[in-house]
């Protein structure tokens, strides 16, 4: 399967006449005359859609390429970040060597420095070498979580390749049957219209006929006269509307007392459900005040317990004194106990370069790892 490639399909298939043919065959129909009878008539050509005669065509997506040609550039750069780590790692191994090239060269120096000379040089010294084990210790955790990013990636962009062609492969799948689909319609369609023609001219004739019986059943309608009377006899009886009107005012008058009974209730229960919630704003305000009484009496327990607390770190301050004076005694103790770690340093340094050896070897196992990675991703983009 090519990428890229056109698809196209035609309404020419074995087996099945195209609507040319089937437009040049000719269809008979059905036609009402006169006398009753039914006379079959044949019809040499109609009209189509054009459309209908366009081929379909499916191209696959162009944006597929363009998506692969992406997933090359990123692995690419994934590439050179490798490569500008791995000249980070040379980096400090060359600043490595010039730091042990110094130290060998004070070491041969004169040892006519003082004991607190040579002691804040190898702090110094150790303080960088420490933070070289750090960076370094960094670097490769950097290198180590930048390999599993990449291969991460490469497995998502390998499923995701796997997917498309699954994807590719069902709509080709899928466009075969919508073609046999289309192919069953068009001549379906055909056939409808035909039938269509038929019986519009059908209907035509109906509605002459229709029209001609009307006008026959509109000639025999004969004029129809109507005769309306009206009783204008009508009697007033005053004596009901005034007993109606007076029972009106009576009910409006009952409806009105209700409703100023029910407002005056209203009322009333309203005030009386607006004094019970004064009431218990009332007991709410009494409670807080009560707690804030005991509040009061706690910080003044709490001022005593401070002032006490105050006369007690006097004390302490001036113990802190004495035992001051008793720690430079114990650090000019320690003076001695810290040159004999200054030795234990050393032995220290050696261990140290001893981790260092190790780690070198664990950069160049990571270099054959990056090494091989690369000619795999060449040999995959070749």
């Amino acid at each position: 399967m090519s990428k890229g490639k056109a698809v196209s399909t035609s309404l020419d298939r074995p087996g099945c006449c195209s609507p040319k043919e089937v437009a040049s065959n000719g269809y008979s129909s059905l036609s009402l005359h006169g006398d009753g009878g039914y006379r079959c008539s044949s019809y040499s050509s109609f009209s189509i859609d054009g459309r209908l005669l366009t081929p379909v065509h499916l191209d696959i997506d162009p944006n597929f390429q363009a998506m692969r040609q992406q997933e090359t550039e990123d692995i690419k750069l994934l590439n050179n970040q490798f490569v500008t780590l791995i000249e980070k790692v040379q980096c400090l191994e060359q600043q490595n060597k010039i730091l042990t090239t110094r130290w060998n060269f004070l070491k041969d120096q004169d040892n006519s420095h003082s004991e607190s000379d040579i002691k804040a040089i190898y702090d110094q010294y150790m303080s960088k070498m420490n933070q070289e084990m750090k960076a370094l210790n960094y670097e490769q955790g950097n290198l180590e979580t930048e390999l599993t990013k990449v291969l991460s990636t490469m497995d998502n962009f390998r499923s995701k390749y796997e997917d498309e062609i699954r994807l590719c492969s069902g709509m080709e799948y899928t466009f075969m049957e919508l073609k046999k689909d289309l192919d069953v319609s068009t001549l379906h369609r055909t056939e409808l219209e035909v039938k269509l023609n038929g019986l519009q001219e059908l209907m035509d004739l109906k509605k002459t006929i229709y029209k001609q019986e009307l006008e026959e059943l509109l000639t025999e309608i004969k004029d129809i006269s109507v005769v309306l009377g009206i009783d204008n006899a009508c009697k007033l009886d005053l004596s009901r509307i005034v007993e109606e009107v007076r029972a009106q005012y009576e009910a409006l008058a009952l409806r009105s007392w209700e409703e100023a009974e029910a407002l005056t209730r209203r009322k009333l229960n309203e005030g009386s459900t607006q004094s019970g919630t004064y009431g218990v704003h009332l007991l709410d305000s009494r409670r807080e005040i009560a707690d804030l009484n005991i509040q009061i009496q706690k910080l003044r327990s709490c001022i005593v317990s401070q002032k006490s607390q105050c006369l007690y770190l006097e004390e302490h301050i001036k113990e802190a004194g004495e035992h001051g004076e008793m720690a430079l005694k114990d650090a000019k103790a320690k003076l001695v106990k810290l040159e004999e770690a200054l030795q234990k340093s050393k032995e220290d340094m050696a261990h140290l370069v001893k981790e260092y050896q190790e780690l070198m070897n664990i950069k160049l196992a990571l270099d054959v790892e990056i090494l091989t990675y690369r000619k795999l991703m060449e040999g995959e983009e070749s």
